[in-house]
């Protein structure tokens, strides 16, 4: 049984190739008429987008918020007790010279000191805020190198609103030194009075 089947499947195989072959030769052969076709229409796929206005920030009218007006700066006034009336109208000017004075003074050439720079207190929040308005009197030690120590409220009105601004600036403060024998010396017991009012 088993030998009948190799050449029965031969036989099928054979057969069946032969007659593809055939099929295949013949649909090759075979003539068409071109005649019976038409031209395919040609289809256009592509989308057509409307274009969109284009609006430039320049056509736009961008409005600013103007920033809120600074508070002006209170105005404050000065006058120096057991000093000359002038320095109050003293400016803050550095003078260079300042430090060179001592080395270049010769003997009989004695003065008092001469302020430099008077560097005005900040104004207290707490008392612009309110409206306060009030003085500072300090006594201060003027050093041979023209710097401030030991400064000490004496009297203030009101009472402990405007001390530390007051000490603070003038802690800041410059002088030329007191000259005695042409010799740079210490001025003690220095008094002035800072008057705190705010600009009307």
């Amino acid at each position: 049984m088993n030998a009948l089947r190799v050449p029965i499947a031969v036989i099928v195989s054979a057969l069946l190739t032969t007659s593809m072959f055939w099929v295949l030769w013949r649909l090759v052969g075979a003539q068409f008429d071109t005649g019976q076709f038409q031209e395919a229409q040609r289809i256009e796929f592509s989308r057509m987008r409307k274009d969109t206005e284009v609006q430039t920030k320049r056509d736009q009218k961008i409005e600013r918020e103007r920033p809120p007006p600074t508070p002006e700066a209170p105005r404050m006034a000065f006058s120096a007790g057991g000093l000359d009336n002038n320095v109050a109208q003293l400016a803050p000017v550095v003078d260079a010279r300042g430090a060179m004075s001592r080395m270049s003074m010769t003997a009989g050439s004695d003065r008092d000191v001469i302020p430099l720079v008077r560097v005005p207190p900040d104004y207290p929040a707490r008392a612009q805020s309110r409206g306060l308005e009030g003085w500072v009197q300090v006594r201060f030690t003027i050093t041979p190198t023209g710097t401030v120590k030991d400064p000490v409220v004496v009297n203030a009105e009101p009472k402990g609103m405007f001390d530390d601004a007051a000490l603070k600036a003038i802690a800041r403060w410059r002088y030329n030194p007191r000259v005695e024998g042409g010799v740079a010396t210490e001025r003690v017991g220095v008094e002035t009075i800072i008057r705190f009012q705010l600009e009307k």
